[in-house]
């Protein structure tokens, strides 16, 4: 005797109908709104999480960054590099902790002396931790899962303790490139800012840039005499935007086709920062975290590109995904109703 089928499934078999398969994952990045400090969250097409500094101390910022890894589909964070040692990158280390696991930690390590880091950070930094941070050097890779039948996916250290690849223990921070001179030239960072974790993440041909808050001597060594980043798709303004950092000759080298400015109402997103950007020719759009409440309309970008319009918000962030093919990406405002796409280069 012939065994029934149901119904249901029967017309599926007749009508050869199958189940969509789910999209294959590609490549998220969300600048959240840290408020003048830093945090980017990456999450890779194999779902494994990468946060870039971790903003304020105290609870708002932890709160954020929770949230938009719940956004992402991820409930830990899997790698959290810490690009220098200063509150508005550092501070929000241990209330994040608190709210979801982390797994490994990253650094530039401590030097002999850091004036501008505060004790209570620093402890609270070693606490998580438990002293077990991987000290980052410039040519060294995060070692990151692959997604099966998907385009490798790779970060790549550019900069750590003032140093970038090729130079060793003790190189100095200027160097002289004829080709290149220095904009203008700058006395020596005393700052942790220019010992700076820099890093270039890539996905099949797609390239994002983050420098953390490294300053323009160091900046200018990537661009010259050789270039040391390559060229990149997106650029996330270095230091939130501010001059002493943004070389127009590193501009030049690593020509993004797109910016984000992570920076405050207060905070960064300089007009001269913005102006050097768009006179740079790859530039197509200049986005930014917030408006700067400080300076008109020319000197910020058009609010459908802006995330946050008042001092008093509520935190919106920008959002980047690159497709699974790692062919095309676009960049959301989402309190904006805003997506621009673009193509890989």
């Amino acid at each position: 005797m012939m065994r029934q089928v149901p119904g249901v499934l029967l017309a599926a078999v007749c009508s050869g109908a199958v189940a969509a398969a789910p999209p294959a994952p590609g490549l998220q990045v969300e600048w959240v709104d840290v408020e003048g400090g830093a945090a980017t969250l990456i999450v890779t097409p194999a779902g494994e999480s990468v946060l870039i500094d971790s903003g304020w101390e105290g609870g708002r910022d932890a709160g954020r960054i929770r949230d938009a890894a719940a956004r992402a589909g991820v409930e830990r964070i899997d790698h959290l590099i810490t690009t220098h040692w200063h509150r508005d990158h550092v501070g929000g280390v241990a209330a994040l902790a608190e709210r979801m696991p982390v797994g490994r930690f990253y650094d530039h390590g401590f030097p002999e002396v850091l004036p501008d880091l505060a004790p209570e950070l620093k402890e609270a930094y070693l606490r998580v931790t438990r002293g077990q941070s991987r000290v980052l050097r410039p040519g060294d890779a995060i070692e990151l899962k692959q997604a099966p039948d998907a385009p490798s996916v790779a970060l790549r250290v550019l900069s750590a303790h003032g140093l970038v690849p090729g130079e060793g223990p003790g190189a100095p921070q200027t160097r002289a490139c004829a080709a290149q001179p220095p904009h203008p030239a700058i006395e020596d960072d005393k700052s942790d800012n220019h010992r700076s974790v820099g890093v270039v993440l890539s996905f099949g041909r797609f390239e994002l840039l983050d420098l953390g808050d490294l300053t323009r001597n160091v900046e200018h060594k990537l661009a010259c005499p050789k270039n040391l980043a390559g060229v990149v798709d997106v650029y996330q303004v270095t230091h939130h935007g501010l001059d002493n950092s943004n070389h127009p000759a590193l501009l030049r080298a690593v020509a993004p086709t797109v910016a984000v400015v992570n920076n405050g109402p207060r905070k960064g997103g300089k007009p001269e920062v913005y102006r050097r950007l768009q006179a740079t020719d790859s530039v197509k759009e200049v986005f930014q975290v917030h408006r700067n409440v400080e300076t008109g309309p020319s000197d910020n970008a058009p609010p459908a590109l802006v995330a946050n319009d008042d001092e008093a918000c509520q935190g919106h962030p920008v959002r980047l995904t690159v497709d699974a093919a790692a062919k095309t990406y676009t960049v959301e405002v989402p309190s904006k109703g805003t997506r621009r796409a673009y193509g890989v280069r």
